[in-house]
């Protein structure tokens, strides 16, 4: 890949509004039968818009496997609602199953989800192990309760560094080596944005109970807004300028968070 490439994006508002229009309808009409093929569709439009250096991604999944992955977990949950009305105990014995199951599933999923994504004809891949699964899905986030969440941002920079160096392009593999502060600086950044945003709805509140009403709905909404892109940003950022694929690129991202907060926004 050469330097200093930028990565476009040529999709067509109104052409992609007319498959996810249509692949919606024909998902409802088949009670959810024709799903499969509606990601596919979808997920393939965007990924052949995405260009880098005049080559296209792509995705390649056969929405017969996914029909057969969706298929097994409704029989699944079948078999578990069906058990757990002749049995009671079972009821939470399948939770602790699943529970030990997810590190599996999820590695299965993204292992998945990145084999069907192509670019020049060359796969990625997520070799994600069981036990490092397990600690950075479940376990560290499930200890972060007992901080009152004061150790999430740095549960999550783990998780992070953890699927970006178990991520490959071919035979290269990505390297990422991120910084705690940063996941700390915007999730602080989260919450004094909420903060001073409640204040200043209160403070109008106080002087007119009428216009206070009326802002609280849209409040509400720009906090989600604001913090959505804040968090999205910022990590954003740190993340792709701070990883490369090795021996083949390196990568700079330059989001802004007021157009992406007004966007967020609207879209809401």
């Amino acid at each position: 890949m050469s330097k200093n490439n930028e990565v476009l994006f040529e999709g067509n508002t109104g052409e992609f509004f007319r498959i996810w229009i249509t692949n919606l309808f024909l998902s409802i009409i088949t009670l959810g039968i024709y799903s499969p093929w509606a990601k596919v569709q979808n997920t393939k439009y965007l990924y052949q818009n995405l260009v880098i250096d005049g080559h296209r991604f792509n995705y390649i999944a056969d929405p017969i496997q996914i029909l057969k992955g969706r298929l097994l977990a409704i029989f699944l949950l079948i078999l578990y609602l069906l058990l757990t009305s002749y049995n009671s105990a079972l009821s939470f014995l399948f939770p602790i199953i699943l529970f030990f199951m997810a590190p599996w599933i999820i590695n299965r999923s993204m292992s998945f989800q990145m084999r069907m994504t192509t670019y020049r004809n060359v796969r990625f891949n997520f070799e994600g192990d069981y036990g490092k699964s397990f600690l950075y899905f479940l376990l560290l986030p499930f200890l972060s309760y007992f901080t009152l969440f004061l150790v999430l941002p740095l549960v999550l920079k783990n998780m992070n560094e953890y699927i970006l160096n178990k991520t490959r392009y071919g035979d290269r593999y990505f390297t990422s080596n991120l910084s705690a502060s940063e996941f700390y600086i915007a999730y602080g950044s989260v919450v004094g944005a909420s903060i001073g945003i409640g204040i200043i709805i209160a403070i109008i509140f106080m002087v007119s109970e009428s216009i206070g009403a009326i802002l609280i709905f849209p409040g509400y909404i720009l906090i989600i807004a604001i913090a959505a892109s804040i968090v999205g940003v910022i990590i954003r950022n740190h993340t792709y300028n701070n990883t490369i694929l090795s021996e083949v690129a390196s990568f700079d991202s330059s989001m802004q968070i007021k157009p992406y907060t007004f966007i967020i926004f609207t879209n809401i």
